[in-house]
């Protein structure tokens, strides 16, 4: 498995842009998001790319990229011995990471793009849960999760006992109340067969 990493000023206006036309979303969900200093949703694109490159630190970028580099390949070979043992399916072998100023701490994008945000530090444990996420996404479209459901799932098998080698220990704040409806499932059937749990989790929701 290795992280491709990626950044630059086009990327940058690119997720700006996309945080402003889902803003309401994000505003909805709670998320607290990082734009452009004086830069809202009636911002012109002119106005965005002259602001992001008043901002855009180079030197800042690729410290960050090659902590998370080195970070990454202490860890890599027993992470991806672990999900192939549990997810048994083929795994991509090239995840690629864009590092980003803005927006929140982390998202990704099918199959296999990893959106991280320089701001947030709580570095590489960020790059494993959107590695999480690009795994299960398959099971998420098909058994219909919510996105607080897929979240509170990230984070149980994270702090799970089999991935205690990570140190993850990170929980969001709030769940909204979907924590109440399944953690008795996946405890009881995750790790025995993933998508049984995910299936159930639709049936108990009908």
């Amino acid at each position: 498995m290795k992280l491709i990493i990626k950044f630059g000023i086009k990327f940058e206006f690119e997720r700006v842009r996309s945080i402003l036309d889902k803003m309401e979303w994000y505003v909805l969900n709670g998320y607290r998001l990082k734009i452009p200093t004086g830069i809202d949703e009636n911002s012109s694109n002119e106005k965005i790319k002259n602001q992001i490159k008043k901002e855009f630190n180079e030197e800042k970028f690729n410290e960050i990229k090659n902590d998370i580099s080195a970070d990454f390949l202490k860890i890599e070979k027993q992470f991806s011995r672990r999900i192939k043992s549990i997810f048994k399916f083929n795994i991509q072998d090239d995840f690629f990471v864009y590092l980003t100023n803005y927006g929140t701490g982390g998202s990704y994008n099918i199959p296999n793009i990893i959106i991280f945000n320089i701001n947030n530090p709580k570095g590489i444990k960020t790059i494993f849960h959107e590695i999480i996420h690009l795994l299960i996404e398959k099971w998420v479209r098909k058994y219909e999760l919510t996105h607080w459901e897929k979240e509170r799932v990230v984070d149980l098998i994270l702090n799970s006992k089999e991935f205690i080698f990570l140190e993850y220990d990170i929980w969001q704040e709030n769940y909204h109340g979907v924590e109440k409806k399944f953690d008795k499932l996946f405890n009881d059937n995750f790790f025995k067969n993933p998508e049984l749990f995910f299936s159930k989790i639709k049936e108990n929701r009908c």
